[in-house]
């Protein structure tokens, strides 16, 4: 039963509270975990205090391997402040779901004693994962694993065929920080019926369109032996 994947829809990033000037230290935030959705422009939140007034502010983040990915650079305000936006870093290697990065700002205004300030955040491929990846039986037991969903409430996978829904299974409930939720269960929990189905992953239980939302496909096979 091989899987397609077909299409997904834009998730909300979740708000970040402006952070409180620090006359001892400059501060940088963003959303503990940030949805990574490929193909949108969907941008993570950054905020900062503490910086030179005025002053440029470089953002960029690190990781153990490979150089610094620059987001963004911005200018803080006449009390040393900034609210940015940017695109999430790409992930290193690339066919990673979830990975933590340092964020951090550099205030380069005086070379001989720079402001920097670091964080820690993370980021989540928003979507539906199925581990093993293509299932050859719908009674082939997988793993189903949803991530970037809100936290603290529970995914559901919508099996549609033929334009309506089969069975609706739920994944417990979106765990924090990056709203993950897994269950072992088969791939295709319902009688199997030969074609197309759409599988559809969101937070409620009875509408299949509500998002935000993951939609993909995958066939179902008749095998003669």
């Amino acid at each position: 039963m091989p899987v397609v994947r077909r299409a997904l829809a834009v998730l909300p990033v979740a708000a970040v509270a402006v952070a409180a000037s620090s006359a001892q230290a400059a501060t940088i935030t963003t959303a503990p975990c940030v949805p990574y959705v490929q193909g949108t422009t969907i941008k993570m939140p950054i905020v900062g205090a503490g910086f030179t007034p005025n002053a440029l502010v470089r953002v960029h983040t690190s990781i153990a391997t490979g150089p610094p990915q620059i987001l963004t650079s911005t200018t803080a305000d006449a009390a040393g402040n900034f609210g940015a936006q940017a695109f999430p870093p790409s992930f290193r290697p690339f066919n990673r779901n979830v990975q933590t990065f340092n964020l951090i700002g550099e205030d380069r205004t005086n070379p001989a004693a720079p402001i920097i300030a670091a964080s820690t955040f993370q980021v989540a491929r928003f979507g539906l994962t199925s581990n093993p990846s293509r299932p050859q039986r719908p009674r082939q037991t997988v793993t189903y694993t949803a991530r970037g969903f809100k936290p603290g409430a529970p995914v559901y996978i919508h099996f549609r065929f033929g334009g309506k829904t089969r069975r609706t299974v739920s994944l417990g409930i979106a765990k924090a920080p990056c709203g993950i939720a897994s269950k072992r269960m088969r791939a295709l929990p319902t009688r199997a019926r030969y074609g197309n189905w759409t599988r559809i992953t969101n937070q409620s239980r009875t509408s299949p369109t509500a998002t935000p939302l993951w939609k993909d496909g995958f066939r179902v096979f008749r095998r003669f032996f």
